[in-house]
């Protein structure tokens, strides 16, 4: 049996979100969200767990951030060979603004191909010198 603790509902005009803040019977807390398409009287209900909220809340986030830019593009689907290709150039040292452009995505869709591999991003900028040479190390004169 769930508990509700807390409730939201968001309007369109032919469709009604309720966001619930449920408590299960075992301990666990989730959140579903409704979704009422007042058209046609059908409902969709999806249950997320608390585990993996703040994930999905980042890539609401992120969704809305690049839709609200209009950084969203027609992404082809990159195969499995791609992604072998694009794990091997970074391994390399290509950086991800070429292969994005190599392979013809966004250098976030590069990014997220490397993290799903277990790859860390590095830069791959080399590190400035601290002490500038002619200051501390003055030129003979001759």
């Amino acid at each position: 049996m769930k508990t509700i603790l807390e409730t939201t509902q968001l309007s369109q005009p032919n469709c009604s979100y309720i966001l619930d803040l449920i408590h299960n019977s075992d301990s666990r807390f989730g959140v579903e969200i409704i979704q009422i398409d007042e058209s046609s009287e059908q409902s969709q209900s999806i249950v997320i767990s608390t585990a993996i909220l703040s994930e999905f809340i980042n890539v609401l986030e992120n969704y809305y951030a690049k839709v609200r830019s209009g950084a969203v593009q027609e992404k082809k689907h990159l195969s499995p060979s791609d992604k072998k290709r694009i794990q091997d150039n970074y391994l390399k040292g290509v950086d991800i603004k070429d292969l994005a452009l190599q392979f013809g995505q966004s250098p976030e869709l590069i990014e997220m191909v490397l993290r799903n591999q277990g790859i860390e991003i590095v830069s791959n900028k080399q590190p400035r010198s601290y002490y500038r040479q002619s200051k501390y190390y003055p030129k003979r004169k001759k």
